[in-house]
């Protein structure tokens, strides 16, 4: 066994040299049949490695990492999905974005003489801001801010219909009663529903910001808030008027101060282009022995992606490896592709291997799957998911989706008997992994987890920082589970269970209970499902809808979904306007308060 392991080693070894070279043909791999913590490790080092650059989704780093898992499927004969042999079900999705060319920023003062402000030394676009070019005049609107409920409206008798609009970063005299207007999202909804244009940003003198454009992010789920926005430097705003005068009589009066610029016109032309990336799930299968049961399915998932690299301000290249988060996942998934492999003939129903890719920026992998399912959805009787297996403490195990189905329950209670792990169980099933999209369709799950640490989404998560052995432990169990599954008589049966709240990021007073669909590319929000129990599921909601209006106002995006939430009352009824099917319906939401005592 010594000489078989050493013999993995360096066949491993140069299959990952032929992988980082771009070539995956000349190797095989040859390793133990057995799960250890020794060849978990091997996959780990890899795909953890600096070489693959964090395995940010569409990245390179991300190739290699569905390369290497799908060099080793075809070693140990798990069988592609796809036409010409093929194991990649592929995808795209919207990327970074980018500067395109010709961005500009013209002000004409009363005299005719024109200034010309230039992208990225003057100026930048937002991230949330429309493309396209505008012209008008020019309206100063205090700290952008309107909320007629608190006191203070910056709009209050003036007219910005078909004018570029000034405002101050923040909030008056930084009072955090306004934190939620003062967001870039709600200061542009606000703007548009006022009618104006375009929004111009400064950071006045008097506000803890500096004097400098705002780096749009480069998120992919950012979306465009319908309306054109920029940040400017100070010298934009008070090439115009006193600019500290004015902002210390705002923050000293709590009174606001907006005024025409008589006579002061702007061109303002915003270029934004978002990348198109290419992703893919990893899909191969093992055909199960039983004549009859071979044509239902266990899924076995964990994601392969990570959050990629971050530039420091500095200029420091920060590789994320997610040796955790979730090369243990997949490290898992491998051993077990490995492991039934050559074990055939202990189940009856087939197993399907998927690593998922684009996990990290809206289960956009998992969705893609189950949207385009390789094989019909009813044929999948259960899936098993694996996210961040790596660090078991204290021998503490979080199981999650043990009500999923009825059946679970005494199978957890035998299969932990021979392993004794602490379990911590949640009848909820979470929309943070990819088990979730699979459960919203009505397929039993359980999500193995060892919980959060201080590594997590850090370049710190590396492979030295593992407990393999504990991986081992629970890949075994998982084994047990898979295995369980595939041979039970009857299908597991499927259960829906009531799910805790989910805080939003932001500050929220109520929830409806909605889980949106964060890869949706089109206007307003479309749902992934609904929390059972939830005022949105009580007033009729359900997966696949789309909110394009909530009380009067028009949803372009979640940002305006949530800056619109923000501003409703708990037990009060909300009308929402929705499109299914392409019909529209008005129905009636009554938000919930948060902090409910039953949560």
């Amino acid at each position: 066994m010594k000489q078989h392991y050493r013999l993995s080693v360096f066949v491993l070894f140069a299959l990952l040299i032929s992988l980082a070279q771009g070539d995956i043909s000349s190797y095989k791999a040859v390793s133990t049949i057995a799960i250890t913590s020794l060849e978990l490790k091997e996959h780990v080092r890899y795909l953890a490695s600096d070489e693959l650059e964090g395995r940010g989704a569409g990245s390179k780093g991300a190739q290699l990492a569905r390369e290497y898992i799908a060099t080793l499927f075809a070693e140990w004969g798990i069988r592609p999905m796809f036409e010409n042999g093929s194991y990649f079900q592929l995808f795209t999705f919207p990327g970074r974005l980018k500067l395109g060319e010709g961005n500009e920023l013209v002000l004409t003062i009363p005299n005719g003489q024109q200034r010309n402000f230039y992208p990225e030394k003057d100026f930048l676009p937002l991230s949330i801001s429309a493309s396209g070019e505008v012209e008008g005049e020019l309206v100063f609107v205090g700290y952008g801010i309107s909320a007629p409920d608190k006191g203070y409206d910056d709009y209050a008798d003036l007219d910005v219909h078909g004018k570029i609009v000034l405002a101050l970063r923040g909030m008056p005299a930084n009072d955090t009663a306004f934190a939620r207007e003062a967001e870039f999202r709600a200061k542009l909804r606000v703007a548009k529903e006022k009618g104006a244009k375009a929004v111009i940003l400064v950071s006045g003198p008097l506000s803890p910001f500096e004097d400098e454009p705002v780096p749009f992010w480069n998120e992919p789920m950012m979306r465009d808030s319908g309306i054109l926005g920029v940040t400017v430097k100070r010298a934009f705003a008070e090439s115009l008027f006193y600019l500290q005068d004015v902002q210390r009589q705002i923050d000293e009066t709590r009174k606001p101060f907006s005024f025409v610029l008589d006579g002061v016109r702007v061109r303002l032309k915003v270029n934004l282009q978002r990348e198109r990336l290419e992703d893919a799930n990893v899909v191969g299968w093992i055909e199960g022995s039983d004549p009859k049961l071979k044509s239902e399915f266990v899924v076995v998932g964990a994601h392969y992606d990570h959050v990629g690299v971050n530039v420091t301000k500095d200029g420091q290249r920060q590789i994320f490896n997610g040796a955790d988060d979730n090369a243990s996942g997949t490290s898992g998934l491998l051993e077990l592709a490995q492991y039934f492999a050559a074990n055939r003939e202990r189940i009856k129903r087939s197993i399907l291997f998927i690593a998922f890719g684009a996990e990290e920026i809206g289960l956009i992998g998992s969705r893609y799957f189950v949207d385009n399912p390789t094989v019909p959805l009813e044929s999948i009787v259960a899936m098993i998911n694996m996210d961040m297996i790596g660090r078991l403490r204290n021998e503490t195990l979080f199981l999650l989706g043990t009500s999923s189905s009825p059946d679970w329950k005494v199978m957890i209670d035998e299969i932990n008997s021979r392993f004794n792990f602490t379990l911590r169980e949640s009848s909820g099933v979470f929309g943070a992994s990819d088990h979730f999209p699979f459960y919203n369709k009505g397929i039993p799950v359980l999500f193995f987890f060892t919980g959060l640490h201080e590594n997590y989404h850090r370049p710190s998560d590396d492979w030295d920082t593992i407990n393999y052995e504990g991986m081992e432990k629970i890949v075994k169990m998982v084994a047990e589970f898979v295995e369980k599954i595939a041979n039970m008589p009857n299908r597991p049966q499927f259960q829906r269970v009531p799910q805790p709240v989910e805080r939003p990021v932001a500050p929220m007073r109520v929830s409806t209970g909605i889980v949106p669909d964060y890869s949706w590319e089109g206007e307003g929000v479309r749902l992934m499902g609904v929390r059972p129990g939830s005022p949105a599921e009580k007033a009729g909601l359900k997966e696949g809808d789309i909110i394009a209006e909530v009380d009067g106002k028009k949803v372009s995006n979640l940002y305006d979904y949530m800056d619109i939430l923000g501003k409703a009352e708990p037990n009060k009824p909300v009308n929402f306007v929705i499109i299914r099917n392409g019909q529209k319906l008005t129905v009636a939401v009554v938000p919930e308060p948060v902090g409910r005592k039953d949560e």
